[in-house]
């Protein structure tokens, strides 16, 4: 029998995982706001030959992936494989409004910082684990802002 779901959608799904941990502040870190180890996280997207199926997340952990990092990132990705595009609940937008002068400046601190932190890191020629990890946390920062900008400027399609 075959797989409805063919090896590069579950490949895509194994990617958005890992996104979704990293946009979410890393393993080390969401391994303690779920239920399994930052060794059972690095299955869903580490590609081992040797094992005859490759993991892929379970789906409380996908949802509490994507909650830690802001963005159905896991789930869009879930969304896309079968054929639909998420579009986000007016109900659950936050600020209960278009997109605003201080999402610019939201988005440009995050950006700057962003920015900052990996022009640091590469001055001196090399990138260090500290270094890479404070690229990774400002980029899921980045990540969740740019996520609120875009969700907001979609609500204000309808507006005219």
């Amino acid at each position: 029998m075959e797989r409805l779901l063919a090896q590069k959608a579950v490949d895509g799904l194994r990617e958005a995982s890992r996104r979704s941990v990293v946009q979410g502040g890393g393993p080390e870190r969401f391994q303690y706001v779920t239920r399994v180890t930052q060794g059972q996280l690095s299955k869903c997207w580490t590609h081992d030959p040797s094992r005859k199926t490759q993991h892929v997340m379970a789906i409380d952990i996908a949802v509490e992936a994507d909650m830690e990092a802001g963005a159905p990132v896991i789930v869009g990705e879930m969304a896309r494989i079968l054929g639909y595009r998420l579009v986000r609940d007016d109900g659950a937008d936050s600020a209960g409004g278009g997109l605003g002068i201080a999402d610019i400046g939201a988005f440009q601190d995050a950006f700057h910082a962003l920015s900052q932190s990996m022009i640091q890191a590469v001055a001196d020629g090399k990138v260090d684990p500290r270094e890479a990890a404070e690229i990774l946390e400002k980029y899921a920062n980045f990540m969740r802002v740019a996520h609120a900008v875009e969700s907001k400027a979609h609500g204000c399609e309808g507006e005219g």
